[in-house]
């Protein structure tokens, strides 16, 4: 959004999964840019597509799925390079921190080991060097006593530290783009608010960009330039992180603002949107939220296409028949 160069620009990005039922459409046509230093949120319940969207950019989609459209890294398309090419950028350019650390970090391994080996790989460091590399990652990530830390193995970890480790690891090639997917997911309230001021105070020092992937809007708002909300493998709403909390035009990213518990409203029921979200095997004609839209009518039975809401800021994209009719 604005004038500047994008680091990072998703075009039309589509995947597809070859099951024995069919072909499945996970991601249906998003795009989105990224500029340096900036942070995107991408928000939506489990199954909405942010996940596979990721993992296409990485180049870690399953074997049954294809993906198809752009992903321009400093302009180079990456999207179904050689794996010899993506590696040239993955791990040192573009990061992925993933949901769960235990699936992530090899439980034979010793921290210092699976730290070293990224600057040992990516950057011809020397052991010492990818050590005390190593070493001072975990001191600003306020990791007490690491040295015994980087002699330990993952199992020795409770679930917030191994998604420290997570991060120091993800951060140590120190990346132009972190993707954080659901970074916090099975943390304590308290952990969750410590990594998410680390993920700030990594991009105040280093200008990382980050593309933060949750199904809390709640984690979002302190954190985000921009936001993207999906739901059923599209888009339903893009715009500035203010716009999306302000000047909310989408049945669902508000219906997902209301299910955020608040503290002035401690004593009321909590909001739930009614319904369950659609199957890859059963989606909607339409629009994939109108079974569960309390504005859904016949208009909704096409899909909606993804345009500048009206009478909203600048570049304020909506995918609603609605957009722009008061709650």
């Amino acid at each position: 959004m604005g004038t500047h160069p994008s680091l990072l620009d998703v075009k039309n990005l589509n995947v597809h999964f070859q099951t024995p039922e069919g072909e499945l459409q996970a991601v249906r046509d998003v795009s989105f840019s990224l500029r340096p230093g900036e942070t995107l949120g991408v928000v939506g319940e489990s199954g909405s597509g942010k996940s596979q969207t990721m993992l296409a950019m990485m180049g870690l989609l399953a074997n049954n799925a294809r993906a198809e459209g752009q992903v321009l890294f400093r302009g180079e398309n990456i999207l179904n390079v050689p794996t010899a090419q993506l590696n040239r950028v993955r791990g040192q350019k573009l990061a992925m921190i993933f949901q769960d650390p235990m699936t992530s970090l090899n439980p034979f391994l010793t921290v210092e080991r699976q730290m070293t080996e990224v600057l040992q790989t990516h950057q011809n460091a020397s052991r010492g060097q990818a050590r005390a590399a190593a070493l001072k990652m975990l001191e600003n990530l306020r990791i007490a006593d690491p040295q015994r830390c980087l002699q330990s193995y993952p199992h020795q970890f409770s679930g917030g530290m191994r998604q420290r480790i997570m991060i120091a690891m993800a951060l140590l090639s120190q990346p132009d783009v972190l993707i954080a997917d659901e970074p916090t997911t099975a943390l304590d309230v308290t952990v969750q608010a410590q990594i998410v001021a680390l993920l700030r105070q990594l991009q105040q020092d280093h200008g990382t960009s980050i593309i933060m992937v949750t199904h809390d809007l709640g984690l979002v708002a302190g954190l985000s330039d921009q936001v993207m909300v999906m739901y059923g493998g599209r888009v339903m709403e893009h715009a500035q992180a203010d716009d999306i909390f302000y000047n909310t035009h989408h049945p669902y990213t508000r219906a997902l603002l209301e299910s955020v518990p608040r503290l002035e409203h401690a004593d009321d029921e909590l909001l739930a949107i009614p319904g369950m979200p659609p199957s890859l095997r059963n989606m909607p004609a339409g629009c994939p939220f109108a079974p569960r839209c309390a504005k859904a009518d016949s208009a909704c039975q096409r899909p909606a296409p993804l345009q500048l809401a009206p009478l909203s800021a600048a570049e304020h994209l909506c995918a609603c028949h609605h957009a722009g009719a008061k709650a």
